[in-house]
């Protein structure tokens, strides 16, 4: 009797300090689930292979956004000529958007996508008209991609518009200015020596670039084609001066720090002139 009297009050005292133990441990940090915040970030996002690198986002729109990463990314896998749903051959060659956009357009030296989505509708001086966003991607399909058009109503073109959404709250990065005019006329003869002491050991020689598989796989390059029937065409905005330049300057070869480039002003013009006089495909109007 002495026993169960004690025994009640004391089993009461060692739950209540066991739960309050419980609740007063600081728990494990939560697992990586490889899920980032549905809110869209604030701060310029990184998504090189030396950063944090994207997470799918949270919420409905999650895996959209995160298609629409993987079609910037790895474009000839998903929309590519040797896809094998020919309707969803929208590519026209085996390049990625980030061939120009490096790092998913987190590059702020290299075209990027960060911040540009509240840009638009905006005025084109190349079409001298105000375009809507879906129409600017499409151009770079038609051109860069050397493809067709993507239908508004597509899943593709809505993937794409939902990640340049999700990155576009970040203050886009300051404009790039255009190239200084170089001390010579660029020479392309010139520029064939800068290519093969800089540039082909990742373009190789004949420019045609270093593919990941075989030719007729959907595997995609290591290094793109700078030129030839696998390449952006002469409708692109890298088959001109204004464009390749300054991209060439600042990004190559890949990895140097832009603010101190390794090719001079000179160089870059001259190996510009080099590639721009390759052949290439023509651009058709659609």
């Amino acid at each position: 009797m002495k026993f169960t009297t004690f025994a009640w009050p004391f089993g009461i005292v060692c739950a209540t300090a066991v739960v309050a133990a419980f609740l007063l441990h600081d728990p494990e940090p939560p697992a990586n689930t490889g899920f980032a915040s549905a809110e869209p970030p604030k701060t310029w996002p990184d998504y090189s292979v030396n950063g944090p690198g994207f997470k799918v986002p949270g919420g409905d729109d999650g895996p959209l956004i995160a298609h629409g990463y993987e079609l910037i990314t790895r474009t000839f896998a998903n929309i590519g000529p040797k896809v094998e749903d020919r309707a969803m051959r929208f590519a026209g060659n085996n390049l990625t958007c980030q061939n120009c956009h490096l790092d998913a357009g987190t590059n702020r030296y290299a075209m990027p996508l960060v911040g540009t989505f509240k840009t638009y509708p905006k005025y084109s001086t190349r079409d001298k008209r105000v375009i809507s966003l879906s129409e600017r991607l499409n151009e770079c399909m038609t051109r860069s991609m050397n493809g067709r058009p993507m239908p508004d109503e597509s899943r593709e073109m809505k993937a794409l518009l939902a990640f340049m959404r999700y990155v576009g709250d970040a203050p886009p990065a300051p404009a790039q200015p255009a190239p200084e005019a170089p001390p010579l006329a660029p020479d392309a003869s010139r520029g064939a020596q800068v290519f093969v002491t800089v540039c082909a050991a990742c373009h190789q020689e004949n420019g045609l670039g270093k593919r990941t598989g075989a030719v007729n796989d959907v595997g995609g390059y290591v290094f793109p084609p700078l030129w030839g029937p696998d390449s952006f065409n002469d409708g692109a905005g890298m088959d001109h001066y204004e464009r390749i330049v300054g991209f060439v300057r600042r990004n190559m070869p890949r990895g140097v720090d832009p603010l101190h480039p390794q090719l001079t002003l000179q160089q870059a013009w001259d190996v510009s002139a080099y590639v721009i006089a390759q052949p290439r495909p023509h651009y058709q109007a659609r």
